[in-house]
């Protein structure tokens, strides 16, 4: 049986943990839409979006996870640790007033366990196409999808709104951001004359360029089709308007995936 996320009969509302400058975030507060930041986490107290989203009104706490870690004598891989981390985050975002209806991952570095996913929808943006998949399996995950993209040859890269599950990357995409080409030309000829610090930095650029032109407009949409009581799930399946599939940003508007 599939269950609404968000029933639209007010703005969404929406807390966010992030690692690092929250662009994602950064994109949506200055876009109009229908849903209001309650509050947000980050797991790092020098990161830069703590000072940007303090000075666009945003709540933000900061739950350092490396001193939370090094606290209990434990190494990040820990999941146990994680657990019980991801407890305190959980009972955080819901001591709100007024508590989230969905939780974003923008640039958060790390998983999320149970604890929190299984407590509060939760939506992710990846800088990778997790609608491509290899052998059965999602071609574009983990930590370096733009990087593993431009390296397979691929002509365009895409970024991936997706509901986070217990298995990292696998949980359901409800929006795909539109295709941004990536210089081929360029690309090969910095490979065939090893210029490899010169590629890296391409790379850095181009994912740079994604967190704007891909990123930010697919969470846009993506929060207005869950802020507009659209969008269901059930188990690993996400339906939109009573309908199994995603929405494809193409560069000619907004195309119905099936």
């Amino acid at each position: 049986m599939s269950e609404r996320v968000f029933d639209g009969e007010r703005p969404l509302r929406v807390a966010t943990l992030f690692s690092d400058g929250a662009s994602g975030v950064r994109y949506l507060l200055s876009t109009a839409g229908p849903w209001e930041f309650v509050g947000a986490v980050a797991s790092d107290p020098d990161a830069p979006g703590v000072d940007a989203l303090e000075a666009a009104g945003v709540e933000v706490t900061v739950r350092d996870l490396r001193a939370f870690y090094a606290d209990r004598d434990a190494t990040t891989d820990d999941m146990e640790v994680r657990r019980a981390f991801d407890e305190g985050t959980r009972d955080r975002l819901l001591s709100l007033d007024p508590p989230p209806d969905l939780v974003l991952l923008s640039g958060y570095r790390w998983i999320v366990t149970a604890p929190l996913v299984d407590a509060v929808p939760v939506l992710n943006v990846h800088p990778g196409d997790l609608a491509v998949e290899v052998g059965g399996e999602r071609a574009y995950t983990g930590l370096d999808p733009v990087s593993e993209a431009v390296a397979s040859g691929d002509r365009v890269t895409r970024s991936t709104v997706h509901f986070v599950t217990a298995a990292v990357d696998a949980g359901p995409v409800l929006v795909r951001s539109r295709p941004l080409p990536v210089h081929r030309e360029l690309v090969d000829g910095l490979r065939a004359n090893g210029a490899d610090d010169a590629l890296d930095r391409y790379v850095d650029a181009h994912q740079e360029w994604m967190k704007w032109a891909g990123d930010g407009p697919a969470l846009a949409t993506a929060l207005e089709l869950v802020a507009a009581g659209r969008v269901e799930r059930a188990g690993d399946a996400v339906r939109v308007d009573g309908e199994p599939g995603f929405y494809d940003l193409g560069d000619g508007g907004v195309v119905r995936r099936r």
